[in-house]
């Protein structure tokens, strides 16, 4: 059996009902947060931004949210 771990990003982004976005944390299912800050009510671009940046972080074994 696959680790699919390795294969699927920790954070992606989902879409808001009133057409933000949020960056969710795929271990927990909860919006990612660092300082007190979720991740929440974003625009899609910067959304993205952000989940790419803590999956570099994560896949580089750095905590994203330090």
């Amino acid at each position: 059996m696959r680790d699919c771990s390795e294969e699927l990003p920790r954070y992606e982004i989902r879409a808001e009902a009133n057409g933000r976005w949020t960056v969710v944390d795929t271990l927990t299912l909860l919006p990612a947060a660092t300082d007190g800050r979720d991740f929440t009510g974003l625009a899609k671009e910067d959304a993205r931004d952000i989940a790419d940046e803590l999956n570099r972080s994560y896949a580089e074994g750095r905590d994203p949210l330090i």
